[in-house]
């Protein structure tokens, strides 16, 4: 992803795409930790994603967010100088009646089951936060340390046991049934932190967008994988005048280097010679010999990065596509958000198939914006990735003037 970043990253720069929402479905915690530390704030959370770090606060600085959550608010607080005791604040619990301050070991913050947890206050605030608009909420510290907490206008508590003169840490989640959008978060870098450990957990996004029409219908969705590893910037723009010049197309796609229907099309029109390889028409769009087989995506890999003209023509500037094929990277309007409340399951197949046929819209492949897709899950154990890697590292460092 570090490849991936740097053309983004341009993008950015250059005024192309004016926001990238880094949707952290990760399934390790090293890969979630270096999302985390390479990327900017959260602006959204799962109910079941563990604490984020949002802020500090201290005797000279109150600690300020606005949130929109329906219920089951949780905050934080590491005291600076004794950071494995811990206090935590759930505003709005059990079902947005009551609120809590406990106090609970460091290491425990995000375990299911707790040990060391233990409540030392707690009070009755009935409909304390508010379903339908930002809730602000007001972390005090006075200079004797005593801490208190006001939520829209109102102060919940005040907590002479929570000594933090020397100031702490602030972390925040939501939980049980209830997620967290963090609406004081306005970088054009931002992190969406999904559930963690759901099997298909993409229908997260689309249902996260499905749910805010009216903001962003009018914008431009591009949907990339984490292992694009080359990114024509120069033709970006194009690829997205493009997308907003023909609506009738449910997605868009870019020219994608090892993408089956895609290799088939390029060397349908003579782009790829038949020594690299027979790239066949996938059945359906879907697999194929491709998107099985490490050698054959070297192959190409290897072909490409050897290419002078980072380029490989379609048989048109853009193929209408009328069955499955892969959302390595794609496009669509903000506007068919309408139509993309999508449940758990396979995200590729209602994009390119369930939701063009209902909708008579067919897709279409872009030929002159071309970027490159590292592996697919049945090729990557025979992949020389960091050769590879240094192939497009190299490219890439090439094509930006770094």
């Amino acid at each position: 992803m570090d490849i991936l970043t740097q053309y983004i990253r341009r993008a950015i720069a250059d005024g192309i795409i004016d926001e990238w929402h880094i949707w952290d479905f990760t399934r390790s915690a090293e890969d979630s930790d270096w999302v985390t530390r390479e990327f900017g704030p959260a602006r959204f959370m799962g109910d079941k994603a563990p604490y984020q770090e949002k802020g500090a606060v201290t005797p000279q600085s109150a600690f300020r967010t606005s949130v929109k959550i329906e219920h089951d608010f949780h905050i934080a607080v590491v005291p600076n100088g004794n950071p494995e005791q811990c206090f935590e604040i759930v505003v709005g619990g059990w079902n947005n009646m009551q609120s809590v301050v406990r106090k609970v070991s460091s290491s425990e913050l995000n375990a299911t089951a707790r040990t060391t947890e233990e409540t030392i206050w707690s009070k009755a605030t009935p409909a304390v936060l508010s379903p339908s608009v930002p809730n602000d909420v007001v972390l005090y510290v006075d200079q004797a340390g005593t801490t208190s907490l006001r939520v829209n206008g109102v102060t919940l508590g005040t907590w002479p046991e929570l000594n933090l003169s020397a100031g702490a840490q602030v972390m925040v989640r939501g939980g049980w049934g209830a997620n967290l959008e963090l609406c004081d978060v306005h970088a054009s870098v931002r992190r969406y932190v999904g559930n963690p450990k759901e099997q298909l957990p993409y229908w997260q996004a689309y249902d996260y967008y499905a749910r805010r029409v009216p903001q962003f219908s009018d914008a431009v969705f591009l949907k990339c994988d984490d292992d694009i590893v080359y990114v024509d910037v120069d033709k970006l723009n194009d690829f997205i005048e493009f997308r907003l010049a023909n609506p009738e197309y449910f997605v868009v796609s870019a020219n994608v280097v090892n993408n089956g229907v895609c290799a088939f099309l390029q060397q349908s029109a003579g782009a790829i010679p038949e020594e690299v390889g027979h790239f066949e028409h996938p059945p359906g769009g879907f697999g194929g010999s491709l998107w099985l087989s490490a050698e054959r995506a070297t192959a190409l890999h290897d072909f490409f990065l050897k290419r002078e003209r980072k380029h490989l023509p379609l048989p048109s500037a853009a193929v209408e596509w009328n069955e499955r094929h892969s959302i390595n990277f794609v496009a669509w309007l903000g506007k068919d958000l309408v139509h993309m409340a999508l449940p758990k399951g396979d995200d590729e197949y209602a994009l390119t198939v369930g939701l063009p046929t209902f909708l008579g819209r067919p897709s279409a492949i872009y030929s002159d914006f071309v970027v490159s897709h590292l592996s697919f899950g049945p090729q990557e154990n025979g992949l020389d990735l960091d050769r590879l890697l240094d192939g497009y590292d190299a490219l890439m460092r090439s094509k930006l003037g770094l």
